[in-house]
């Protein structure tokens, strides 16, 4: 096998496995660093690291094409109706670049959030590169979703292995984390960490629905590290994802046998390995502090629903869209307050919350980094309905791709089941692009056929 050979089969396999391994040693080289700094140097990392994937990426391409000439840009408007999935991330991509400009700071709507989010017009971009060059590969080479799908599923095997390590050391792999937090790898926080192995579960499960018995010891690990993060919306997430096992019920029981005792375990070792990191399932905080995140969310939409507000700008007034008394019930959940005495809301800063306490005392608050905890009112806030349209759009051929390749489809919808009550943040995104680009094409294979039949 000839150097360039191997790279154009396995360099996004390649991009989609390191990706969420990236760190850098941020408490190495600045002891005192705060989780600002943290996100914004691993955000820099994974950014120069898509970067350069794309230009080889782009290149390797380039070489496949090599007679393409400038007249030939007149055939780009046939090949998008071709390919309505390119045109549609295209569109997601371009409309994030121009809706930058019409929020109330186009360069934070472009560069990104102040803490390093991952969320600018820019890196959107970029991952939309990721999409198109995987997706065009997968039409000339249909194994390359299988190759992404076992990449994946390696990096996560992975990733649980040193999440397990936390757990038993009590500390953490890369970041000096107090226990409470593990596991973390290279996550900004487990729940995060949790998605990530959703999207690994929902992978092996589609190999598990083509009756490929391998997967059973990787999705044993998935398991024991999914219940070590004590994630509801997780197991939500698997269970939806389960259902796709359906009529394969053999597959479905095993799976479900497999997954039980592995949460079982995750939760047994918390428990006894690490008890600081353990918390009640059954605890219904969480779900209604949402329900005043998201109504906030719909406000700020409603209020500019075609470009949305950007990177970085929504987090700066969201205060505005909840009532006074809404606002009482929100910190009172969140942080265990009598009640919200005041609000400041200054521009490119956080807005800062003067509470008074249980005791009658009062206290300075404030969220630096603001998300709706829904992924889908995430990217209406950011892009606007526009931009959401045009990402649920892609969902169409990520469904029709079931039926030839499971893995990537299922990971996908088993994630995104799980992002109705999180967000993708930044350390995963790049897989995710690679993973959808190889789903999405492989669901335009399918109508290819279909036409031609």
């Amino acid at each position: 096998m000839t150097g360039r050979v191997f790279l154009h089969q396995w360099w996004w396999p390649i991009y989609a496995a390191i990706y969420v391994l990236l760190f850098y040693p941020t408490f190495l080289v600045n002891p005192g660093a705060s989780l600002g700094n943290v996100l914004s140097d691993g955000y820099l990392v994974r950014a120069y690291v898509t970067v350069f994937f794309l230009g080889v990426g782009f290149l390797l391409e380039w070489s496949v094409h090599s007679d393409l000439r400038l007249r030939d840009a007149r055939r780009l408007p046939q090949a998008l109706r071709q390919h309505p999935a390119v045109a549609l991330a295209l569109l997601y991509g371009f409309w994030s670049l121009i809706a930058a400009f019409f929020t109330l700071e186009p360069i934070a709507a472009l560069t990104g959030s102040f803490f390093g989010s991952g969320d600018g017009a820019f890196f959107g971009l970029a991952l939309v590169g990721v999409f198109v060059l995987v997706y065009l590969q997968t039409l000339r080479d249909p194994g390359l979703p299988q190759r992404l799908a076992w990449s994946v599923v390696l990096s996560g095997v992975l990733m649980a292995s040193l999440a397990i390590i936390e757990i038993a050391t009590r500390q953490g792999v890369f970041y000096p984390i107090h226990p409470a937090s593990l596991p973390m790898v290279t996550f900004p926080q487990k729940g995060h960490l949790a998605g990530f192995f959703v999207l690994v579960v929902g992978i092996l499960l589609g190999f598990l629905r083509q009756s490929s018995g391998v997967v059973i010891p990787a999705l044993f690990v998935l398991s024991i590290a999914l219940g070590a993060t004590y994630n509801r919306a997780a197991l939500l997430a698997v269970s939806i994802g389960g259902l796709w096992l359906a009529g394969k019920w053999r597959q479905m029981l095993v799976a479900a046998l497999i997954v039980c005792l592995g949460l079982s375990i995750g939760w047994l070792m918390v428990r006894t390995l690490n008890s600081e990191g353990e918390r009640q399932l059954t605890n219904n905080t969480t779900a209604q502090t949402r329900y005043y995140i998201w109504k906030a969310a719909i406000g700020g939409i409603l209020e500019r629903p075609l470009t949305g507000w950007g990177a970085g700008q929504f987090d700066t007034i969201w205060p505005r869209f909840l009532s006074k008394e809404e606002l009482d019930k929100y910190a009172q959940m969140e942080w265990g307050v009598k009640r919200v005495k005041d609000v400041f809301l200054t521009p490119k800063a956080s807005p800062v919350l003067l509470v008074e306490q249980t005791d009658g005392t009062v206290a300075i608050k404030g969220i630096s980094v603001w998300k709706a905890h829904n992924q889908f009112l995430d990217i209406a806030l950011l892009r606007g309905l526009v931009g959401l349209l045009c990402y649920l759009a892609l969902f169409w051929y990520v469904f029709r791709s079931v039926h030839i390749f499971p893995p990537l489809a299922m990971g996908l919808i088993a994630y995104h089941a799980f992002l109705f009550l999180w967000f993708a943040p930044f350390h995963i995104e790049g897989t995710l692009w690679a993973v959808l680009g190889g789903a999405c094409a492989t669901g335009s294979l399918l109508g290819r056929k279909t036409d031609n039949i």
